[in-house]
């Protein structure tokens, strides 16, 4: 199966010049709840639907103690999660506080089987 894009016009170049140029942005093709990816799970294994939520809710438990103490979190083939952060800009380290941060984010740098199934894309126009 292919994933799907559009062809849009923006304004964006990082060179600073105005142009419009087109860029491809995906388009979804639906979505799969967090049951129905436990029991697609659950269907080809033989591990039962309510073992699976439970593993995977205790996960993001797990997950947003460690994340939440600044610790990277390394889930093997899977890939591993990261707290990033922005902040607004100070002309000195001494001005900086805190309080300049501006949002937090999860970062997900996916393991080897992620990266190889982006590797092997076909796309379809829509």
């Amino acid at each position: 199966m292919s994933v799907k894009y559009s062809v849009v016009k923006q304004k964006y170049d990082i060179t600073g010049k105005k142009d419009l140029k087109y860029y491809a942005k995906a388009k979804s093709s639906g979505e799969t709840d967090f049951n129905s990816f436990c029991k697609e799970i659950s269907d080809a294994s033989s591990i039962n639907k309510g073992e699976i939520l439970a593993v995977l809710y205790g996960c993001i438990q797990s997950m947003s103690r460690a994340l939440s103490e600044g610790r990277i979190v390394r889930l093997g083939e899977f890939g591993s999660f990261q707290i990033g952060i922005s902040s607004e800009g100070t002309l000195s380290e001494k001005a900086f506080n805190s309080k300049k941060i501006t949002k937090a984010k999860i970062l997900f740098r996916p393991g080897k089987d992620l990266t190889e199934m982006l590797k092997n894309l076909t796309y379809q126009k829509i």
